[in-house]
């Protein structure tokens, strides 16, 4: 099933250093979506990703296949664990494929998180599973990283006021946070 939609943005070639990190990252992508109830359900998954969609992998008879269908929508962070912290986040629609055996998106991806020979081990013990692949077609995306952030790039002088001598000594009132409103 083709969907169509226009890559976003942040996801668009040439990508940003943050957003390339990511996507070539050791994290997991946390798929989230809507149960039949409308509960929200998360789940991380390995993932890869191809220049145009993010493809998953699940396993035949995982509780996420009874309750995805075709173009549902979908959201998925792929973010770091240790601050200060980088992320992406993505929405988009989801088309499923049933596959027989492991996904190639699935073997390329445990390549890149366990290193090729242990990936090859971890792969050939899963024999005889059947996946189905998820594929989700961004629609909106954006990212961010901490290490780039305004608060942490710009000298303290600029984004906060500093009292004078006389100030500290109690001659006058502190000057007013500009951030806190106080």
């Amino acid at each position: 099933m083709t969907i169509e939609s226009r890559l976003p943005a942040v996801l668009t070639a040439p990508l940003s250093r943050n957003v390339q990190l990511l996507l070539e990252s050791q994290v997991p992508a946390r798929l989230a979506w809507n149960d039949a109830s409308g509960a929200p359900r998360v789940a991380p998954l390995c993932f890869r990703w191809t220049g145009t969609t993010l493809e998953l992998s699940t396993f035949a008879g995982s509780r996420k296949l009874d309750e995805l269908r075709d173009r549902d929508a979908v959201a998925v962070s792929i973010d770091t664990e240790d601050f200060p912290y980088r992320s992406l986040r993505i929405r988009g629609r989801v088309t499923i494929e049933a596959v027989k055996g492991l996904t190639s998106s699935y073997e390329q991806a445990a390549r890149r998180y366990l290193g090729d020979g242990p990936a090859q081990d971890w792969c050939d013990r899963l024999a005889g599973a059947n996946q189905a692949l998820l594929i989700i077609h961004p629609t909106e995306a954006s990212a961010s990283d901490m290490w780039s952030a305004a608060y942490l790039t710009e000298p303290a002088s600029a984004r906060y006021q500093t009292p004078t001598l006389e100030e500290r000594r109690g001659t006058s009132q502190w000057t007013r946070h500009p951030h806190r409103g106080d």
